[in-house]
């Protein structure tokens, strides 16, 4: 019996050590972890909470961006290392010697894996909006009243600006995750299209990330002004058959401002 809790206990403690070993050393948990504090140090706490409730969501919600980066980082490392031109393409290093330590250079492929991962994560840390700054923005555009009533329950509701950060956060994190598996693709189908559309550099993945999150949180946010608009004018058309047909201010402004 003491036997057998033994075994268990040592493949227990052996199964994180693996895990990090085949995203050359990184953890896609620790690298969140990292991304949220940077986000809590650069929207200030009270922004944070609004928008992620608590740190450990805020962890959950960007370990499975953090892992694209990872994966990422581990295709690009493993194309290089076999790559027979990488030394005369960086300055007569090999790929041992450019990326590792000591003479053999046996850490060179996690050194990559872990630059590359860093560097695109911290490109994706940059690159993600204010969600407080967006909504203040909104707002204004809007006119306070209908920014009310599309993110509160009325044209009075104190909250709102709380409630469009926290929609922000998660759209955005949404707009990641979608952005990273659309970049995988990218990476997948080719490598050299993928350089020359993004760059040689270390966090070529993470700037792929971010111009494809971005244009979409763009995109969305528009669509959000533009419908708020058409609901304006329909329910002054006619309050009666704006309640019927919607309800709610803020349901004609979701399903208006849908965008593919």
């Amino acid at each position: 019996m003491k036997r057998i809790l033994v075994l268990a206990l040592l493949a227990f403690a052996v199964a994180p050590v693996a895990a990090l070993a085949a995203g050359g050393g990184q953890s896609a948990t620790t690298n969140a972890s990292a991304s949220c504090a940077a986000l809590k140090s650069k929207e200030g706490a009270a922004t944070f909470l609004q928008a992620y409730t608590s740190f450990g969501r805020c962890v959950s919600a960007l370990t499975s961006v953090e892992q694209q980066n990872i994966v990422a980082a581990n295709t690009a490392c493993t194309a290089e290392q076999s790559d027979a031109t990488f030394a005369a393409n960086h300055g007569g290093k090999t790929f041992a010697q450019f990326y590792g330590t000591g003479k053999s250079g046996k850490d060179a492929f996690n050194k990559c894996v872990s630059t590359k991962t860093q560097a695109s994560s911290k490109t994706e840390q940059s690159a993600r909006p204010n969600p407080a700054r967006t909504c203040r923005s909104l707002r204004t555009t809007l006119t306070p009243t209908v920014f009310a009533l599309t993110y509160g329950k009325s044209a009075n509701d104190r909250n709102a600006h709380g409630k469009c950060v926290s929609a922000m956060a998660k759209a955005q994190t949404q707009n990641e995750n979608s952005a990273s598996i659309a970049c995988r693709t990218e990476q997948t189908a080719s490598l050299t299209t993928f350089a020359s559309t993004y760059g040689s550099t270390a966090d070529a993945y993470g700037k792929c990330v971010s111009t494809k999150a971005s244009a979409k949180s763009q995109a969305q946010q528009q669509a959000t002004v533009a419908a708020g608009k058409m609901c304006v004018t329909e329910r002054n058309a006619g309050v009666a058959a704006f309640n019927t047909k919607y309800g709610t201010f803020k349901h004609c402004v979701s399903l208006l401002a849908k965008t593919p």
